[in-house]
């Protein structure tokens, strides 16, 4: 249940709770002032009676006062009259008004109708009884009227407690539209949307929920960046461990077996037999083997070409390589025109996920058919390397190449993908742009 929900709840039962008190107060004051309606009507029935009888003694015979006494009387408010002779026993009463109880509901005239009141007055002519008056209290016209003002007095509480609720449910909803925005932005910054900030708020006690929200995008925006500046300088460290080991392979390795070479060759010219010419051919031949792995290991610490030539021309010479070395299998390479020039690690992972692509769709896909795709977006480096081999297994495992590639990816702050559907593999990688590349692209 939302807040706003229960808060409404509440102050429903409570409006609810104030209807009733006030209903059943009400009840009891219309009871009380009936009661006294109809005790007040009685009386002045009884005083009516007692006038009337006094009036006809005299002026009307004796025997017809008790055929003329209901024609005389006149009923007040809230009472009933009857006449009783004492001849028949038969019960006679004046003519009234209408019955007013058919205009109130029987249940509420049950909650305020009084104790019934009924009064006999003998009727004494010439010293002979001769029969009785009875009053009895008909609070049935109050009991109508006080249904007609309860009615009118709960249907303006009713309206007025739905309009509070109306004005409650609108303040309510003003009062937590900024909990909305703070939780908007409290979800922008689960996606790693760390920029925007919520701002100032007017209400005192959101006010300081949304400054510390502010603050924790600060803090992540900050850690967020000291992370890309660690990841960046991992792999600029583990780049430059690189180029030491391959400049050391270069310099020192390179010259050794260079020499060696050269005094196998003089060795095997000067040998005073054939055993000896023999086992300087095949020094020679050692040496050769080891130069050929030596220049394997060098361009795979640290192509040569990249950094010293324009990405694309690096790559487009590595595809064309490749065509030469395996003409079975196709290689075409697609590049955006007008990219600028990535930095120097960039343009190494770049690289690097085309040479591990490839050789992975030569050895393990059998593929003949290799697509790769490079250009950017406004805040990425975008490849898509492509081939028709045969797919990845679900159940096997990447390789130590393509894991220690998604690792360097993640480390400058990119993603790597791998789909694969049995019919061919698709490596889709993305870099993040540095801010200098995108003002180059925008100017």
């Amino acid at each position: 249940m939302t807040l706003r929900t229960r808060i409404l709840l509440v102050i429903l039962a409570m409006q609810l709770l104030l209807i009733g008190v006030l209903a059943a107060g009400s009840l009891d004051r219309l009871r009380r002032d009936i009661a006294t309606e109809t005790r007040m009507g009685a009386q002045t029935a009884r005083d009516l009676v007692l006038a009337t009888i006094g009036t006809m003694q005299g002026a009307v015979p004796p025997d017809r006062i008790m055929a003329l006494l209901p024609e005389r009387l006149t009923e007040p408010h809230h009472a009933r009259i009857g006449v009783v002779d004492a001849l028949d026993g038969t019960l006679r009463q004046p003519p009234g008004p209408p019955d007013p109880a058919l205009r109130r509901p029987d249940w509420f005239a049950a909650l305020v109708a009084p104790d019934p009141q009924e009064m006999r007055l003998p009727v004494v002519v010439g010293g002979r009884p001769r029969g009785y008056v009875l009053i009895t209290g008909d609070p049935a016209a109050e009991i109508a009227r006080a249904w007609r003002d309860m009615r009118d007095l709960m249907t303006l509480a009713l309206a007025t407690a739905i309009l509070q609720a109306l004005l409650i449910a609108w303040a309510v909803r003003q009062a937590l539209r900024p909990v909305g925005t703070i939780a908007t932005r409290l979800s922008d910054l689960i996606r790693g949307d760390l920029e925007t900030r919520i701002g100032p708020l007017p209400q005192p006690e959101l006010a300081p929920l949304a400054r510390h929200v502010d603050r924790l995008a600060e803090t992540l925006e900050q850690a967020q960046a000291d992370r890309r500046r660690l990841q960046q300088q991992i792999v600029a460290r583990a780049d430059a461990e690189r180029m030491a080991i391959a400049r050391d392979l270069h310099d020192e390795m390179g010259p050794c077996l260079f020499g060696l070479r050269v005094e196998a060759d003089a060795l095997r010219e000067a040998a005073p037999d054939a055993a000896t010419a023999q086992s300087a051919a095949q020094i020679a031949a050692i040496a050769e083997q080891i130069a050929r792995v030596n220049r394997a290991l060098l361009n795979d610490l640290r192509p040569m070409a990249v950094g010293q030539l324009p990405l694309p021309t690096v790559l487009a010479d590595y595809v064309d390589d490749l065509n030469r070395r395996f003409p079975d299998t196709r290689f075409a390479l697609e590049i955006a025109s007008g990219l600028p020039e990535p930095d120097e690690a960039t343009a190494l992972t770049l690289f690097r996920i085309l040479q591990e692509g490839t050789t992975n769709a030569l050895r393990h896909a059998a593929a003949r058919s290799v697509t790769i795709r490079l250009w950017t977006d406004p805040a990425h480096w975008r490849m898509i390397l492509s081939d028709d081999g045969q797919g990845i297994a679900p159940d096997r495992r990447e390789g130590t190449g393509l894991t220690g590639m998604r690792e360097r990816i993640t480390l400058l702050g990119g993603d790597l993908a791998v789909q694969s559907d049995g019919g061919g593999t698709r490596l889709l990688a993305r870099l993040p742009r540095r801010a200098a590349e995108r003002n180059r692209t925008t100017t």
